[in-house]
């Protein structure tokens, strides 16, 4: 059952409300600026148009203007459009036909997707030089659908990467490329992108994998739910082991989405022992494997809580932040307290589900390996989730947080990671802190206990704002304060 898979693609074509900045050298982008007040942003836009042709003069021609947004289309080189995001007052520079993400950094020469900029993955595949080289990394999906023609998959067809395929829905069918895209046919493929991609036309990395051997499972179809796709699930995962696959990325899971009421799981199943497929999970981890499964997708809806089997102990269950202040997404699903270990274990960025945050972990995983082949599965999940930006104080909204390329780097190195964490111990119900000036937001996670959220906020920090009051809330014991990886304090209240 494809429950990861209800965000569609088109989600990243809305540009007006994400803080990117696209580098192609293409002629046309959509150019955002930060206003004050809306009701003057005519007469800012104006203003800030000034500025950029007294300093570009001909370079820049201004297009359309549109009514609804403080957006203006432009037309110039790239390089041009990059060298805007030293303005302030451009909240972001969007070029109109892809949409490409830039880290201020000077990172490698290859640019990188949003979700490993965030993990700082050019700390591992530039600095170390990985790639997931003699890894092998099963998939278990829904389909391939077109992989073979993804621009970004080029190489692991050119490369002869992709070294087998079942399919056990449809028995004889030998084509892994094979489906329809009315059947979201084409997910695993999206996925085998977070895992593998690297688009040598436009020098974009979407996967940190790009080197390793692939093995594909056809398990889940994504019109008809019924729970025999579990059996076969199970069936893929035993094969996988028997054909010595220590790494295998699952971004299925299952709820209560068949089409036969009678099939569905109950909440009380979510509980680390009770469903096969969590078991099977379980018992792959108990073997040696590491399975990165996706959380779910039904933090919002009645459901909330993890989908099968990414609530299995030992496994490596990723869950989806935001990607401008690394709070949890929405839809994220969220660790249920009946459990007495942390789920999910780790998160980082995906626009359109959980689907495409466990991918990015397992390209992480497969180069960790690369690295180190002496390592068994849990010391793998231990260095990831000990390189996150939450590990001390790790949560069942976003677990350990976001995975660090930086701190696991060193972890590899046997070097001690940096930290900022901190505790306070209050006696009151607030507690002030002093924010340093270059935080624009905070989040805050205030906790029935030491795991279990209660509420999650963000805050902005309004211009010269130095300290922020936290207040303790009804039945809160405690309260992690975070911005992003510049600032970590867990408040204990007594």
């Amino acid at each position: 059952m494809l429950k990861q898979a209800f965000f569609k693609t088109f989600f990243f074509l809305i540009t007006f409300h994400l803080l990117s900045i696209a580098v192609l050298a293409q002629e046309k982008y959509w150019l955002e600026f930060e206003i004050e007040s809306l009701k003057n942003d005519k007469v800012q836009i104006e203003y800030f148009k000034e500025k950029l042709k007294v300093e570009f003069q001909d370079d820049i021609d201004f297009l359309y203007h549109s009514k609804w947004n403080p957006v203006i289309s432009i037309s110039t080189t790239g390089e041009i459009a990059k060298s805007l995001v030293k303005y302030k007052f451009i909240k972001s520079i969007q070029i109109q036909n892809e949409l490409i993400p830039l880290s201020i950094e000077t990172l490698a020469p290859a640019e990188y997707s949003y979700a490993l900029e965030q993990i700082k993955a050019h700390y591992i595949t530039d600095s170390l030089k990985l790639s997931g080289r003699n890894v092998k990394i099963g998939v278990i999906d829904g389909g391939f659908l077109d992989a073979n023609e993804e621009p970004s998959l080029q190489h692991l067809i050119t490369n002869n990467q992709i070294k087998f395929f079942k399919d056990f829905l449809l028995q004889g069918n030998k084509d892994a490329f094979y489906g329809k895209r009315i059947a979201e046919d084409d997910h695993g493929t999206q996925v085998l992108k977070m895992i593998a991609g690297s688009d040598n036309g436009t020098s974009i990395k979407y996967g940190m994998a790009e080197n390793a051997d692939i093995y594909l499972a056809r398990t889940d179809h994504g019109i008809r739910e019924r729970r025999i796709e579990e059996d076969y699930w199970v069936a893929a995962i035993e094969l996988f082991h028997e054909m010595g696959i220590r790494l295998v990325n699952s971004s299925l899971g299952y709820t209560d989405g068949f089409d036969k009421r009678k099939e569905n799981h109950s909440k009380k199943e979510v509980n680390g022992k009770s469903s096969m497929i969590t078991k099977t999970a379980q018992l792959a981890a108990e073997k040696g494997m590491l399975l990165v499964s996706a959380a779910g997708n039904d933090g919002h809806q009645k459901w909330e809580i993890l989908s099968l089997p990414s609530d299995a102990k030992d496994v490596l269950t990723v869950g989806a932040v935001r990607f401008d202040d690394w709070s949890k997404m929405y839809y994220s699903s969220i660790g249920p307290e009946r459990l007495h270990y942390v789920k999910p274990d780790v998160a980082c960025f995906a626009a359109n589900g959980t689907s495409f945050s466990a991918p990015v972990i397992t390209g992480l995983a497969a180069c960790i390996w690369e690295y180190d082949s002496s390592l068994n599965n849990l010391e793998v999940i231990n260095i990831i989730k000990s390189g996150s930006h939450l590990a001390e104080s790790p949560n069942n909204y976003v677990g350990c947080g976001i995975p660090d390329g930086k701190k696991i780097k060193s972890i590899l190195k046997n070097e001690k990671p940096e930290s900022n964490f901190q505790i306070y111990n209050s006696d009151k119900n607030y507690v002030e802190i002093k924010i340093p000036d270059e935080i624009e937001t905070v989040v805050v996670f205030h906790k029935k206990d030491s795991i279990n959220v209660i509420e999650q906020l963000s805050i902005d920090m309004e211009e010269g704002m130095s300290f922020l009051k936290i207040e303790k809330q009804n039945n809160c014991n405690f309260s992690t304060i975070v911005a992003q990886d510049k600032l970590h304090i867990e408040i204990k209240w007594n």
